[in-house]
């Protein structure tokens, strides 16, 4: 009884007034305060999506408001965006026609705080494009129930609750989903962005580890928890440090059948399911390993045993287990040659790193693991001409102490806001320069003096200072962080650095962070000991082994690459695949820090809208032109819409492409304001009149599509009658060839044998018989006797009615009835007729 109600309610609040204004570039004053105003209006009237022009503002309710339905997905199909109300699904929807219409690559950009409702956005676009896209044969139904199954699967072992987000992304993911010509979904692509590792290890108090460690400990089978030890949360460390075992709202035992259902969805086999879930045991249990001090000061496991298991689950030595969790191989060397090899006992503090460096590296090794097998299930099945891209990567993040991981977070948030101003703000105003095209500019800031200073090599930035720092003082993590607060002091010039000794602050485009240096550069080398390495090397489990692929080189001097380096590749990458696509926004808001479904923070959202840049793409908007196209794509979808371009020599357009845009925009009767012509391309301002012409374009087809159906009617009618006429002529052939052959072959029996007989046939038959009653005194025989003029004397011998062959000319014979009367010397033929309603008979014919 839950989803009808849930329709229901989309349709009162379609028909309610709806508050505000729908799309903001109608306001009547550009100001932040306004645009904050209306959002609240909104918000408050349950109306959670506002446009600018093509950009969707989605504001997080908080709770289910009922408007992802089946019923309610179906209204937007089809639909341009200006039919329906503001909704994720219309974003979708467009995004599915551009592709098909216009046969580009599509990308929809999602981005926007921590708790700001990213990852839900992005499960609603996969949604709908899954239930729009192509017919239901096996092979398409199999890719869209896989890349569903990505949803659950990879929210179990990539999402957190956090203080600010009961489901947070703590990992990026960029789903490509590749499309045949026919818009038929043919595979997928995922690819995986900076996994919060350290989140294994630690969460501050009232937060969690990811999904996956409370849903195995709440449901693991008798199987595994025989197998693996599996118990409650609270039994480990890596899961009740933080004293927070249930979040309300999440069911962990029911969402780790979907994490099970989505495994066998996408392909994993039960083999491949029992070896994560020992990896999650060996991670659980390394958790539980604690360390004191002996006499020396050096750490000792405080049970054997829990190491023991470990060493039984993950297939390795026991011994050499316990070695590499507390005494650390040392090699000297001379000359650039190796020297000799000591073993160098571990306190406590560095034990413990090493035991969460050991459960870091498994589960992030297990997470791209499960990432690229996934992949392998969503491989192309076939050709592939087309991609929609939806990018869900966590949010700009600003605590009370922020590190290394804040700082790549917001590091790809700059590289996003980048992009945003790059095509929708700085290119934007760019074109219309370009192309002569008469327009007021719009001031922005371009925040690309941010992003330069955290990646730029010459001069160097944060990431070369940290490269920098861990190659001089790469043995010891003190050193190397003192080194990096010298070579920060450098970028003291940047009006968006301040260097304040332990920490700096980078004045980021959603305001300023301070990040803590301590620790800094042992994250960005984000290495693995050469001890652990050998010891997963060691072990007989082939699922381990092949987690871990790359041999352990001991005498590689070849420095590897950084974490700073990797997340810089990896955003420069995803940077050059959005810009290859045509965008979609949508920027989404967070309300209140309390995850209240009523509150509506006035200041934070405030502090939003002004970060997100919304008045002044309000003002680009509002200033621009909604669409823009080289004048040849245009005339190659449009040119139907003109009798002068449709009909000009064998329906090609003989002039220039220019010229055969601005006929067909003046035969439309598109008004002059709405449109400019460019060097290169033609500007339409509303994106009302471009809807228009697709709409002229969509009823021309229609017509066409009458008539042909038409014409197809008319052939086959014809075709029937044709075949009907065949199988007259060919059944009457057919018969008359029988009877001819039975003419025949009764001659051919009669041949010489015939003996006229007396009364044989039509001339030899006895007509014998008064039928008619000629010869009674009274009846219908006396009407006849009279019309004939017999006597009383007269003796009729044959009467009957008869059928007369009556021919006339031009026309054809046609039997009429007569009365026939014989006597022994004369044969009388009378026709009867209605006189008056009375029957008179007269005599036609005496023989």
């Amino acid at each position: 009884g839950g989803a009808p109600q849930k329709a229901n309610f989309f349709q009162e609040s379609i028909k309610k007034k709806s508050a505000g204004v729908s799309d903001m570039t109608l306001l009547t004053k550009v100001q932040n305060e306004t645009i904050n105003e209306n959002l609240k209006k909104r918000f408050e009237n349950q109306e959670i999506y506002t446009y600018i022009g093509h950009v969707l503002i989605s504001v997080n309710p908080f709770r289910d408001l009922g408007i992802y339905t089946d019923e309610v997905l179906k209204s937007y199909q089809g639909k341009n965006r200006l039919e329906v109300p503001p909704h994720v699904f219309a974003i979708a929807e467009s995004a599915y026609y551009t592709m098909n219409a216009y046969k580009e690559n599509q990308c929809i950009i999602i981005s926007g705080e921590s708790g700001a409702g990213k990852t839900e956005a992005a499960k609603r676009i996969m949604q709908y494009i899954a239930t729009v896209s192509g017919e239901e044969s096996s092979q398409i139904k199999e890719i869209k129930d896989m890349v569903l199954a990505t949803n659950p699967l990879l929210e179990s072992f990539g999402c957190a609750k956090t203080l600010r987000n009961n489901n947070s992304s703590r990992h990026g993911k960029y789903l490509e989903i590749q499309f045949n010509a026919q818009g038929e979904p043919v595979g997928a692509v995922i690819t995986n962005y900076l996994l919060e590792k350290n989140r294994v290890v630690g969460q501050i108090d009232n937060e969690r580890n990811f999904h996956i460690f409370y849903q195995y400990c709440k449901a693991a089978s008798s199987n595994y928890q025989e197998q693996f030890g599996m118990t409650g949360p609270e039994s480990f460390l890596l899961t009740n440090r933080s004293g927070c075992l249930s979040v309300d709202g999440i069911d962990d035992v029911h969402d780790f059948e979907e994490t099970l259902q989505a495994m066998r969805v996408i392909g994993l086999s039960q083999h491949e399911q029992d070896e994560i879930f020992r990896m999650l045991a060996v991670i659980l249990w390394l958790g539980n390993v604690q360390f004191s001090e002996d006499d020396s000061g050096s750490a000792q496991i405080t049970d054997n045993e829990v190491v023991a298991f470990i060493a039984y689950i993950m297939e390795v030595d026991a011994d050499l287990l316990i070695k590499t969790l507390t005494i650390r191989v040392v090699e000297t060397q001379r000359g650039g040659r190796r020297g000799s090899i000591f073993e160098s006992p571990l306190n406590c503090t560095q034990a413990s790193a090493v035991r969460d460096a050991l459960c870091k590296a498994i589960y992030n090794n297990l997470f791209e693991w499960i990432v690229s097998r996934v992949n392998v299930s969503l491989r192309q099945r076939g050709a592939h001409a087309y991609t929609i891209g939806v990018l869900d990567i966590y949010g700009f993040e600003i605590f009370e102490e922020n590190s290394f991981e804040q700082l790549c977070i917001n590091y790809v948030n700059e590289k996003l806001q980048q992009i945003f101003i790059e095509l929708t703000l700085k290119a934007e105003q760019e074109e219309y320069v370009r192309e002569r095209i008469k327009w007021t500019p719009i001031d922005f800031f371009n925040n690309k003096i941010v992003c330069d200073l955290i990646e730029e090599k010459r001069p160097p930035g944060i990431f070369a200072a940290m490269n920098d720092a861990c190659a001089t003082a790469h043995a010891d993590s003190n050193a190397a962080d003192n080194s990096l607060i010298q070579r920060l002091n450098g970028l003291s010039s940047n009006p968006h650095f301040e260097s304040r000794g332990a920490s700096f602050l980078v004045k980021h485009y959603a305001g300023d962070v301070m990040y803590q240096i301590s620790g800094m550069t042992d994250k960005n080398k984000d290495l693995l000991s050469k001890d652990i390495l050998t010891t997963i090397a060691s072990t007989t489990n082939q699922f381990l082994a092949t987690l871990f692929p790359e041999p352990v080189d001991l005498d590689s001097k070849k420095r590897p690459p950084t974490a700073g380096d990797k997340i810089k590749g990896s955003a420069g990458l995803l940077v050059q695949n959005l810009m290859q696509c045509t965008p979609s926004y949508i920027r989404t808001i967070k309300p209140n820090h309390n995850k209240s479904p009523t509150e509506f923070d006035t200041k934070m959202v405030l502090h939003q809208v002004k970060y997100l840049g919304l008045c002044e793409n309000i003002r680009v908007r509002r200033a621009g032109f909604a669409s823009r196209q080289t004048y040849e794509k245009f005339l190659e979808r449009f040119y139907l819409l003109s009798p002068k371009t449709a009909y000009a020599g064998e329906y090609t357009w003989q002039g220039d492409a220019r010229s055969g845009v601005e006929q067909i925009l003046k035969d439309t009767s598109i008004a002059p304001e709405e449109w400019q012509m460019g060097t290169t391309k033609v500007f339409i301002r509303h994106p009302e009149t471009l809807f228009s012409l697709e709409h002229l374009r969509d009823r021309y087809w229609h017509n066409m599509a009458i008539r042909i159906q038409r014409v197809w009617r008319n052939y086959m009618k014809y075709k029937n009658e044709c075949a009907i006429r065949i199988q007259r002529f060919w059944r009457k052939n057919k018969d008359q060839i029988g009877w001819l052959q039975l003419r025949d072959y009764g001659h051919q029996v009669l041949a010489g044998r015939k003996e006229r007989r007396r009364f044989s046939l039509v001339s030899m038959r006895r007509y014998l018989g008064d039928y008619l009653g000629v010869n009674n005194k009274g009846g219908p025989g006396k009407l006849i006797k009279e019309a004939i003029g017999l006597s009383d004397n007269d003796y009729c011998v044959f009467s009957a009615r008869v059928q007369l062959l009556v021919s006339r000319a031009m026309r054809s014979s046609k039997p009429s009835p007569r009365t026939l009367v014989l006597t022994a010397t004369n044969m009388y033929l009378v026709v009867s007729q209605l006189v008056g309603k009375v029957v008179t008979m007269t005599l036609e014919r005496t023989v």
